[in-house]
């Protein structure tokens, strides 16, 4: 190896090391593909899960991690309770996706009149105790707590095969790798069918390249569980894509806070300089990050004999600032990263177009939250499930130059009228209210036992 070799892998080391240590989502993202250094605490429960599980459950041993998590509990006669399953229950990690299960477990607890308990799945990370976990949930869900203590119970997977569940009790699935040992619990006689929920919050098949983890994620579509779908977009194009027909009923809207929407849309201002937003995040690449600098690239390059003054600022992850005009260095995309959540909502008044892109089915929350509040948003079709959702919301194909012409335009309209008024979603559009869908499937849970 040459002098000149060694010197630029030693300076990419450190560039790595240094991202590794600032920014919480890359050190994920890098786990997760590196594969979690396996303790001999894990070693061992793996093995006691092998050797509990049924003869019909071991031959999906090692398909994926969490296979076998839930083949050899055991089961007793007792007062029933819904058992949601995570993949696990961090401070930093609990994203809109984990609140929504955990409000839609505590919605399905109430309306069956049965307590909730948490199970999560991955191997706990250090400092993440039951505990911990616990103590996040009635934070997030103070009415769950019972004489000012969390009343909910978290068991880690470490300690699934000593905890004993109810024969009767209702299973949420929130995730595919949660969904998947639900179901070889099931071919394994431990968990009834006909019990199970499964909370479908994206097509996440498409989270993984064409592999065993798409297989995967795939088959869990059609395992026979009763679906709950976050949003109506997405439950019409799991109709197209696997043929599942869910009722409309069983969809509910992602949750927008409104009186706060309405709030950031008093705050917005016809100012001098157009603020751009850019949600990006890197490690996510259902948010194509790359394919939106290209196209604020293409964007500068539009409005460069406008004479207008524009920022472009990114917010969602941390990342290195990025030039995107040519080199000068004139025009930088200046990174914010992760903001706490008052933050974030006085962030985006100041910005009134916002480019937010999704490759997926299942509609993110930062474009709603810019279009409803007022702000011209620019994002990405796909399949035909984003045109026509609000009028300030602009879906172009997911290309540079569509997208960049389209941040233009919506550059100019901000410049020349200012924001608009606040403009909520059409009744419907996204789906219905949550407790809606709960209560319908909560009265086709109760039909067997009537």
């Amino acid at each position: 190896m040459n002098f000149e070799k060694a010197r630029r892998l030693v300076a990419d080391l450190v560039r790595v090391n240094e991202r590794y240590a600032r920014d919480g989502h890359y050190r994920n993202d890098v786990r997760e593909r590196l594969g979690r250094t396996v303790s001999r605490v894990d070693v061992g429960v793996a093995r006691r899960e092998r050797e509990r599980a049924p003869r019909s459950a071991r031959p999906y041993e090692g398909l994926v991690e969490t296979s076998l998590a839930l083949a050899g509990i055991r089961t007793e006669d007792r007062a029933p309770e819904v058992v949601l399953v995570v993949d696990e229950l961090r401070e930093g990690a609990a994203f809109a996706g984990v609140q929504t299960a955990l409000a839609v477990a505590l919605a399905l607890g109430e309306r069956l009149g049965r307590r909730v308990r948490v199970v999560m799945v991955r191997w706990t990370t250090p400092g993440n105790s039951a505990a911990a976990a616990e103590a996040l949930v009635a934070d997030r869900f103070p009415d769950s707590r019972v004489d000012g203590r969390p009343g909910v119970r978290v068991v880690r997977r470490e300690d699934v095969l000593d905890t004993t569940f109810g024969r009767d009790d209702v299973w949420v699935a929130t995730h595919w790798k949660t969904a998947h040992p639900l179901d070889v619990a099931v071919t394994a006689g431990v968990v009834p069918r006909e019990r199970v929920v499964y909370l479908v919050q994206d097509y996440e098949p498409g989270f993984s390249p064409w592999s065993t983890e798409y297989a995967v994620a795939a088959s869990t579509y059609r395992a026979g569980f009763r679906m709950l779908v976050n949003s109506e977009p997405l439950r019409r194009y799991l109709g197209e894509v696997e043929e599942l027909d869910v009722p409309a009923e069983r969809s509910f809207a992602p949750h927008l806070d409104l009186e706060l929407l309405e709030r950031v849309a008093g705050a917005r201002q016809h100012e001098g300089v157009v603020r751009v937003l850019f949600y990006g995040r890197p490690s996510k690449h259902r948010n194509l990050f790359r394919v939106g600098v290209a196209a604020l690239r293409v964007a500068v390059q539009e409005l460069e004999q406008d004479g207008l003054r524009v920022e472009f600022h990114s917010a969602g992850e941390q990342h290195g600032d990025v030039e995107l005009d040519g080199g000068r260095g004139d025009v930088k995309l200046v990174s914010h990263g992760t903001m706490p959540w008052d933050d974030y909502f006085r962030f985006i008044a100041s910005t009134n177009v916002v480019l937010s892109l999704q490759h997926s089915p299942h509609p993110s929350h930062p474009p709603f939250d810019g279009a409803i509040s007022g702000a011209r948003v620019v994002t990405n079709e796909f399949r035909d499930t984003r045109a026509h959702l609000h009028p300030n919301l602009t879906a172009v194909p997911a290309d540079p130059r569509s997208l960049g012409l389209a941040v233009a335009d919506a550059v100019r309209r901000a410049a020349a009228d200012g924001p608009t008024a606040f403009t909520p979603l059409t009744a419907g559009a996204l789906g219905g209210p949550l407790d809606a869908a709960v209560d319908a499937l909560a009265t086709e849970l109760e039909e067997p036992t009537r």
